[in-house]
């Protein structure tokens, strides 16, 4: 085979389902993400080159079940975390809910550069995207086979933009037409998106459970 990458979200957070929560480091998975990560290793074909994680705890919690399944294949922590952009916000037990105003202030504003406690990891978008084309750069250098990418959502689709931008689809640090993207095309947890270092943009989310956690007939 040549060279493939699997871009992976990570299983259902407690945020994800609503309940507050104050680090975006150390978020749990529910439940329901747990399944979503015991699918997901279940799925992956053969022993991977290399399994990637962010350093954040749902996502690290959802290649577990893929790293002890192939205990042989090196796991390595990646710059693939989410984007955080709402510092002030931290420490504060929240729901997604709640912290929506002060997300819609940020995205109006459309500063590419502004940074909200860089003290706290945070980043500016225009930094969002230099994390994205790292990865793409990173994952150039990988010899042929494939690359379990365990992250988040809006990475994800800050690679989409990337892509896009490079085929010169989208503007690079263009906020408004990215949050348009990203909300219009979710990625939904536990889902995986195949990418080819030659795609233009990304491909489809391949979504392995139903909302229980039962894993759909004849996906893979």
């Amino acid at each position: 085979m040549g060279r493939l990458t699997w871009l992976v979200r990570h299983g259902e957070s407690m945020a994800n389902a609503g309940l507050p929560t104050a680090d975006p480091h150390g978020i749990a998975l529910t439940e329901l993400g747990i399944r979503q990560a015991d699918v997901v290793a279940d799925a992956v074909p053969h022993a991977p080159l290399l399994v990637v994680t962010s350093s954040f705890l749902r996502a690290r919690r959802t290649a577990r079940p893929t790293a002890r399944r192939f205990p042989s294949v090196p796991e390595e922590i990646w710059e693939v975390q989410e984007f955080t952009y709402l510092g002030s916000l931290h420490g504060q037990n929240l729901s997604d809910r709640e912290r929506a105003p002060f997300a819609e202030m940020y995205w109006h504003a459309a500063n590419p550069y502004a940074v909200d406690r860089p003290d706290l990891g945070c980043e500016s978008f225009a930094g969002l995207m230099d994390r994205a084309d790292r990865l793409l750069a990173r994952l150039s250098l990988i010899p042929d086979g494939l690359v379990v990418v365990f992250s988040h959502g809006m990475f994800i689709r800050a690679v989409d933009w990337c892509l896009r931008s490079r085929a010169g689809s989208a503007d690079r640090l263009d906020m408004g037409g990215y949050r348009e993207h990203q909300r219009g095309n979710p990625v939904p947890n536990g889902s995986i998106i195949e990418l080819d270092l030659d795609d233009k943009e990304l491909r489809e989310p391949i979504e392995l459970t139903d909302r229980s956690g039962s894993p759909f007939p004849g996906v893979w």
